[in-house]
């Protein structure tokens, strides 16, 4: 059961864990109370809560599809996103439709950094919870680009040895070598890939090793 309930999660995709909207809980609580038969009683089969937890995960994937294609359809399977702040004013009406109260706003601002509701531009609840928040222009952390100052290209640092293990993948993607990366770690001292537990490489070619503590 808890191999097929893997299957069907991965055939679901990451949307189903990342954002729970109204469609998605009810399909997890369904799974839950299908799964929950043949596990508590010995006497059932798994025969009817594979089959069933199959065709609700096909169901899922069909109305994902028809949501992605069909932007009314998606209306009615997810809630769409309110707006509970407006340039600095809490909208009473929205807050009583969504029953967002007041101490859970403040507490959202709170998390963000913003402990002002006039600092805010927009606050929206999201179709999966989550409350977005908007900073108005004048309480927004300055940028680079505020300051009309260039910038390089960051992009995404690339690990290369996790836990004591060579990632071939990721060497092959930034077209480097088994022998470049054991040169590297010698020049850092170290002769055994074991004893690394992380290796990463960030795009401007600097490679961060941290070593396990047995190696220390």
């Amino acid at each position: 059961m808890f191999l097929w309930l893997f299957v069907i999660t991965k055939l679901m995709g990451q949307r189903e864990m990342a954002q729970l909207n109204l469609f998605d809980f009810i399909v997890s609580i369904t799974i839950g109370g299908l799964v929950s038969g043949p596990l508590f009683n010995p006497r059932a089969g798994l025969k009817g809560a594979l089959i069933n937890v199959g065709l609700l995960g096909t169901l899922d994937i069909v109305l994902a599809y028809l949501s992605l294609k069909n932007p009314k359809f998606r209306r009615i399977v997810q809630e769409e996103p309110i707006v509970l702040v407006q340039n600095g004013k809490i909208l009473e009406g929205m807050m009583g439709k969504t029953r967002f109260n007041l101490d859970d706003l403040l507490a959202e601002l709170r998390l963000k950094n913003i402990p002002n509701i006039s600092d805010v531009e927009f606050a929206i609840l999201e179709s999966n919870g989550k409350l977005s928040i908007i900073p108005k222009s004048q309480a927004r952390p300055l940028t680079p680009r505020d300051l009309r100052l260039s910038t390089e290209y960051e992009g995404m640092p690339t690990v290369l040895i996790e836990d004591g293990n060579i990632v071939e993948d990721n060497l092959r993607d930034n077209h480097l070598t088994k022998e470049w990366l054991y040169h590297e770690l010698k020049a850092q001292g170290i002769n055994d890939v074991t004893n690394v537990m992380a290796a990463i490489l960030d795009t401007k070619g600097t490679l961060f090793v941290s070593r396990k503590k047995s190696d220390n």
